[in-house]
């Protein structure tokens, strides 16, 4: 079953840094918006509070039971005609209207606007906002007053508020997206760059086959493991084409002796086909191990091998194929101590050794095996010795003795290839192979790997 690719990262990057900037933006709007809202409507009520305390003061409650506005001689603004300023008493009996209403009248209030207000239209068709208060005298007698004025004087307001408001807020939101762009541009610039260089290695017109640095502290070490493992490929090719030769190489021989036995007579005995057959088995079944070790275990950092678990198994097998020799094993193996890598190359390494080793001891094997701290932890290494008490190789042959065939005492069984399948796998994890004279008196080989 196949999964969608899903949203790139790109598209991510901005959906991250303008999904939230915009609900926050618009969040922000709405509650500005609100607070400009009812702080124009309550100004509104406020003024309108002001003129009914005042048109309050001037009523007068009359001996008729009747009630009287003395304002006096004195000229404001519910004396000019359709003023936009409006007020009306009511009683059950009786209606008093502002002179601005001249002969006219307001129709029955609603409650429909902000903060409970009142709202009307006036005989122009003028919408208006108002309040309501009832007025009681000392004597008992009651009356309800309305105050109106104008619904423009906020509406007006509000709408070139609202107005910038927005527009401003609109103007952020432009500034937040560009900048976002900018940033997220900017910030994957190294991932460009890093694709870029990765499109030129398949470039056969280029030399390019390292992505190198200069991507920053983030992505550095990326293709620096990135480099590694296009290296270690490049070596797994290279040894895959000299295993080729190698190996072909080797089949002349066997392939010569059969064919010059042919030629020298019609019937070839049975028992040199057998022989020459098996050599070519067994340099076949040789090749076929070194390739397996530097291909099919390629490095897997996801495995943690104990060193005691593959090394004291090893001892055991090789008293069993050499139990003549009674040979003493020392082994040396912190129980904690561990690698990360795959479990059969360390097995094919130290199986070689260890096979190496007891094929030429006197009587003593020792296997040591520790950890070197380096500055940084990535850079930590395990060192593991196999040493023996035999004759051991001389001193200006220890260079030679890991070449691929490289045999220096033809008497005894073998192609000569273990410390090079050896060697070859080490190099695979990045390791070396190290050869030197034992002060147990005979060879004492190193390897070295990263942990």
């Amino acid at each position: 079953m196949t999964q969608g690719r899903g949203l790139g990262l790109t598209t991510r990057l901005l959906l991250l840094g303008l999904v939230p900037s915009i609900m926050l933006t618009l969040t922000l709007g709405w509650l500005l918006d609100n607070s400009i809202r009812e702080s124009l409507y309550g100004g509104l009520e406020q003024r309108l509070n002001d003129r009914a305390d005042r048109i309050q003061a001037n009523m007068v409650f009359m001996p008729t039971q009747q009630w009287r506005y003395e304002a006096g001689r004195s000229s404001d603004e519910f004396t000019h005609i359709f003023s936009g300023w409006y007020w009306v008493l009511q009683t059950p009996d009786q209606q008093l209207v502002s002179r601005s209403l001249w002969d006219g009248t307001l129709p029955a209030p609603h409650h429909t606007a902000p903060r409970d207000m009142l709202t009307n239209t006036d005989p122009r068709g003028q919408a208006l906002l108002g309040i309501t208060r009832t007025i009681t005298q000392e004597h008992g007698a009651s009356a309800t007053l309305y105050v109106y004025g104008l619904a423009q004087e906020v509406t007006n307001d509000l709408s070139r508020v609202r107005r910038n408001l927005w527009l401003g807020l609109a103007a952020l939101l432009f500034s937040i997206t560009v900048t976002t762009l900018i940033q997220v541009r900017v910030g994957l610039k190294p991932l460009q760059l890093l694709r870029q260089r990765l499109a030129a290695l398949h470039d056969t017109q280029t030399n390019n086959t390292q992505l190198g640095q200069g991507y920053g502290p983030d992505l550095d070490p990326l293709a620096s493991e990135v480099d590694a493992l296009l290296e270690r490929n490049a070596r797994m090719v290279a040894r895959g084409r000299a295993h080729a030769a190698d190996l072909s190489h080797a089949l002349k021989t066997p392939l010569a002796r059969l064919s010059a036995e042919a030629a020298r007579t019609a019937q070839v005995p049975s028992s040199m086909v057998l022989n020459q057959v098996k050599s070519i088995d067994g340099l076949i079944e040789r090749h076929l191990s070194r390739t397996s070790a530097a291909g099919d275990h390629a490095p897997s950092l996801q495995s943690t091998v104990l060193l005691q678990d593959v090394i004291r198994p090893l001892a055991q097998l090789m008293q069993h194929i050499r139990p003549e020799k009674q040979l003493e094993w020392q082994l040396n193996i912190p129980p904690t101590l561990h690698w990360r890598g795959d479990r059969s190359d360390l097995e094919e390494m130290l199986g070689n050794l260890m096979d190496n080793a007891s094929k030429w001891a006197h009587a003593r094997v020792r296997v040591q095996a520790t950890a070197l701290p380096q500055k940084s932890p990535q850079h930590n290494q395990l060192v593991m010795t196999v040493e023996d008490d035999g004759p051991g190789i001389a001193t200006h042959q220890l260079a030679q003795a890991g070449k691929r065939g490289e045999r220096f005492d033809q008497n005894t069984p073998g192609t000569g290839l273990g410390l090079s399948i050896v060697a070859d796998i080490a190099h695979t994890w990045g390791g070396t192979l190290l050869l030197h004279t034992s002060e147990l008196g005979g060879l004492r080989a190193q390897i070295t790997l990263p942990t």
